[in-house]
């Protein structure tokens, strides 16, 4: 096995991987979708854990790929694995998974923009509760010293003496 035909087996191998973790975190942000609209914080806080670990492992691989495609001679960027599919024609395999991966990519982008829109609209939501409930307090606040008594007079009502 020469040089170029191990290149070509490791691109294709880390490609299979990154379909593999982008397939997965795609799954979990519409999982993430569900949790929330059912405000479920318990499962949104394991997700965002698990999206922070495939994030992670996306990235070493992303990495991984471009050192291969740089070995072969190739820059190191989406323009370099261009570049090589079209010089690879002999390697179908690679540009059926680089396809998948590009398609995963663009569905996972477009479920984290829906999420961040999700998370977006239940801080408003939130923050709208919050600032009626801090008007009332206030309202609540001038009526009440610190010591928790009233500080509102009363006078006595007509026809009552004040002693």
């Amino acid at each position: 096995m020469n040089t170029r035909s191990s290149g070509h087996t490791a691109i294709q191998q880390c490609l299979q991987e990154e379909v593999s973790i982008m397939s997965s975190l795609a799954d979990l942000l519409k999982k993430e979708q569900s949790a929330l609209i059912e405000s479920d914080v318990v499962q949104l806080n394991d997700y965002t854990q698990s999206k922070g670990q495939l994030v992670v492992k996306m990235n070493e691989l992303e990495k991984k790929r471009n050192r291969f495609l740089n070995d072969l001679g190739f820059n190191a960027d989406i323009e370099g694995m261009q570049a090589y599919l079209q010089q690879a024609v002999d390697t179908p395999d690679i540009a059926k998974s680089w396809d998948a991966l590009l398609e995963l990519t663009a569905q996972a982008k477009e479920d984290n923009r829906t999420n961040g829109s999700l998370i977006n609209r239940r801080l408003s939501l939130n923050q709208a509760t919050l600032n009626l409930l801090q008007q009332n307090t206030n309202q609540a606040g001038s009526m009440y010293g610190p010591n928790g008594q009233s500080t509102v007079k009363t006078t006595p009502g007509k026809g009552y003496i004040a002693t």
